[in-house]
Order: structure tokens, then C-alpha cells, then sequence
């Protein structure tokens, strides 16, 4: 008897890998075809560790960020066996928070939750995404990593083919862009980080490309980033803000020295958002970090987190914020220690958080002299980068939701550094030392 819970998942991975094949989207200058299908096999793969590690240490399912959401999801499909016109009101948000509707969401765990700080309920969105992918998964869950990986693998490759308008066919871009472990593991289940990262990929490959060649389509792209991002990770959208501003600016005006102007922008960013928050109480960013902040900390205590950071609440004043931010991008920048690892979980993260202060180190003993736009796309990830960390460190108090939360940072920080060194010299300081 054939087993459809094998069979259907493997279907869709041969029809993702024929579309990866077939597709010129999925051509990738310099690298064969089969490169991108042999990532989406690594992915696939990493589904099986994310699994395993989800079964093994979340013995509550409904606490499982991978299945509280899948099974949200199939509560909700069972609308249809009562009504299809009140299942399409729930899937497309249209006037469903309603009492009359109550009953259907007593299926769910997890369609609201006792804090939200961002405009949209970034829940909502990956349980109504699990629903869609349900008319044709049966309800296997496997299916949804394939689509999960799939999408995933589009928003990476969106991101790459970015860094190609500016560096060309590169190796190490490909690497730290399709084949970091973390960004592999936690992109590879339908879950905030795998929406997000074809979000954000679809955001800058949409903005970069309508100063290259504008037309439409690359417009729409632009608007699905800045749509997606609004309801899924609105601090993302905050901490691209000044980034593509100053971009913008520096490009129209032909400025010769972006970093002034990324500093100004951020400077300014960080004055009116003050304004409006301490005099004019009009904008509470910096309340909702603090609060967030707070009840992190309370969420973690009561849960018994594991990893918990030895930092306390924070009072939404300037002075607080400016006397944390050290240690907030210190905090986001350098843990899990690889000295003070925890498990295998933590090993790998460490190994990552490392390799940011060996590209560091590198950058500052050899490096290369960026040029022309590539200057100006240069300040744009580090600005970016480094306001999402801030974002990251004042908030979070637990290193797992960090090492989560820094996915969108490796492909932007990471690359961005690693094309800033010369690799030429290094390697020729390498064959000095072994002719001696």
C-alpha cells in the first residue's frame, strides 16, 4: 500500500526542483543549475533537524513555534466543512473579528496573544499561510516544509541576485547568503523567519532594482517587501528605514561621502523619534521597546528559559536607552559565547557569532578599497545591520530568540564585510608563509 504521507511531500520536492531546473529566475550567472537545487536539498534536510529538534525539546506541541501555527492552521480549515464563505472571511481577514465568529477560533491556541507591539498580528498571517498551503498538503506537515524551503530558497536568491548588481559572480557572497546554518535551519519550517526572508528579499531586490532598470514589476516586488515586512516584522521595516533613505539620498545628490550621511539620517531618525515619543507623546517607540523588553523577561521567568541573559527591565528614558546600548549590540553581536556554548543548539550559533569579529579582524589587517555605488551599498547593509542588532539587544533577553531574531542580519552584515576584505592578499600572505 502506498504511503501518501511519504509519497506527497516527495511529489512537491520534485516539483520544486523541476521549477528550480526549468525557470531562468532560478539561473544563477557562473554557478551551474544544480547548485540552487542542491541548496534546496540541504534545506530539505535541515527541515528533518528543525523536526527533530522541536519533538525533542518542546515535549508540549502547543508551545512548538512550528507546530502551534500548523495546528492553528488545521482548526481553522474545518470552517469549511460548515461554511466556505466564513473559511475565505477568516483567510483574507474580512470582517471576521466578530462575535459571531468566536467559535471557529476556539480551535486555536494561538490566533491572539496577550502582548503585540507592531501594527499587524504577524501570527495571524503564518497561520492563514499554513491554511493555503493545506488545499494541498492533506494535512501532512512535511509538504509544509517543502513550500516552507521553497520560498525561503526565493527570498535568499532575491537577496544574492541584489549583491550581484553590485559585486558580479561571487563565491563567498553565494555561501554566506544561501549556506549559513542557522539561516539554513530556521528558514526551513513555515515559520516567521522563512516568510520574512523571501519579505525582505522581495524589498531590496524590488528597491535596488528600480534604480538599475525601473518598471513596474520590480514596484509591485518593492510594495509585497514593505507589505509583508509591515505585518510580520515591523522592527525589520524600522531598521531598513534609514538605511534606504540615506541611500536614496546619496544617490540622487552624488554625494562623495555616505557615511556622514548615513550618520546624519541616523542621528535625525533617532532626535524625531524622541521628540515624538518623550515630548510629544505621539509615537511610543521607545515605550514599546521597553515594554517588549519586560515582558520578555517576565515571559522568560515564568517559562523557565534556559538562556536566559543576566540583563534587567529598562525604563523608557533617553538615558536608559543610551547607557543599554552598548551592551544591547554587544549582547546581539557576540552571543552565545563560543567559550560558554550550551548543547549543539548553541554550538553553531557560536561558531557564527565568532566568525563576525574574524571578519573583524580581517577587514582591519586587510583591507579593500570599495569604490563608486559599492560604497554607497556598503553603508546601507551596516546601517541596516547594526540598527536591526540594536533593535534585537534592547528587546530580547533570551539568546535563543537572538540567535532567531539575527537571521536577516547575516546576509547583509556578513557578506557585506566579507567583500570588504582582500582576499588576494591573504591568500598571497598564505603562499609567503608556506614557500618560507
Amino acid at each position: 500500500m502506498v504511503d501518501m504521507s511519504v509519497i506527497l511531500p516527495v511529489l512537491w520536492t520534485i516539483c520544486f526542483l523541476f521549477i528550480i531546473w526549468k525557470l531562468p529566475f532560478f539561473e544563477v550567472k557562473g554557478f551551474p543549475r544544480w547548485s540552487l537545487m542542491l541548496v534546496f536539498g540541504v534545506k530539505l534536510l535541515s527541515s528533518c533537524v528543525l523536526h527533530y529538534m522541536y519533538t525533542r525539546y518542546y515535549p508540549d506541541r502547543a508551545t512548538a513555534d512550528i507546530f502551534k501555527y500548523f495546528d492553528d492552521a488545521v482548526g481553522l480549515f474545518t470552517v469549511t466543512d460548515q461554511s466556505w464563505s466564513d473559511f475565505f472571511r477568516i483567510l483574507f481577514g474580512i470582517n471576521c473579528d466578530i462575535p459571531e465568529f468566536q467559535h471557529y477560533f476556539d480551535n486555536t491556541n494561538h490566533w491572539t496573544r496577550m502582548y503585540e507591539y507592531a501594527p499587524f498580528l504577524d501570527n495571524r498571517f503564518i497561520i492563514r499561510t499554513n491554511m493555503i498551503i493545506l488545499f494541498v498538503s492533506a494535512g501532512n506537515i512535511a509538504v509544509h516544509y517543502v513550500f516552507a524551503n521553497f520560498i525561503s530558497l526565493v527570498g535568499f536568491l532575491l537577496i544574492y541576485k541584489t549583491f550581484e548588481m553590485f559585486y558580479g559572480k561571487n563565491t563567498v557572497v553565494f555561501i554566506l547568503i544561501f549556506l549559513m546554518p542557522s539561516s539554513l535551519l530556521w528558514t526551513s519550517g513555515i515559520l516567521k523567519e522563512c516568510l520574512t526572508t523571501f519579505a525582505l528579499g522581495a524589498f531590496v531586490y524590488g528597491f535596488f532594482s528600480l534604480f538599475h532598470k525601473p518598471s513596474v514589476s520590480y514596484g509591485i516586488l518593492f510594495g509585497i517587501g514593505i507589505l509583508m515586512l509591515l505585518v510580520l516584522k515591523f522592527f525589520i521595516f524600522v531598521a531598513l528605514f534609514p538605511a534606504i533613505t540615506a541611500f536614496t539620498i546619496i544617490k540622487f545628490f552624488n554625494l562623495k561621502q555616505p557615511v556622514s550621511c548615513y550618520g546624519l539620517i541616523l542621528l535625525g531618525g533617532v532626535l524625531l523619534l524622541g521628540i515624538m515619543d518623550f515630548g510629544f507623546h505621539a509615537m511610543p517607540f521607545f515605550e514599546s521597546f521597553a515594554g517588549k523588553r519586560g515582558d520578555s523577561i517576565n515571559g522568560a521567568i515564568i517559562n523557565e528559559a534556559r538562556s536566559m541573559l543576566p540583563i534587567e527591565k529598562i525604563q523608557s528614558t533617553p538615558w536608559n536607552f543610551i547607557v543599554e546600548t552598548p551592551s544591547a549590540l554587544w549582547h546581539s553581536l557576540a552571543v552565545p559565547y563560543l567559550w560558554k556554548w550550551n548543547g549543539m543548539v548553541q554550538f553553531v550559533p557560536a561558531l557564527e557569532s565568532a566568525l563576525f569579529f574574524v571578519l573583524c579582524g580581517l577587514l582591519c589587517f586587510f583591507p579593500q578599497k570599495i569604490n563608486g555605488q559599492n560604497r554607497n551599498f556598503f553603508w546601507f547593509c551596516i546601517c541596516f545591520s547594526f540598527v536591526l542588532l540594536w533593535e534585537i539587544g534592547i528587546s530580547t533577553p533570551v539568546i535563543g530568540g537572538i540567535v532567531r531574531y539575527k537571521i536577516p542580519i547575516f546576509p547583509f552584515l556578513y557578506t557585506t564585510l566579507a567583500m570588504a576584505i582582500d582576499w588576494k592578499k591573504i591568500v598571497a600572505k598564505l603562499s609567503f608563509a608556506k614557500a618560507r
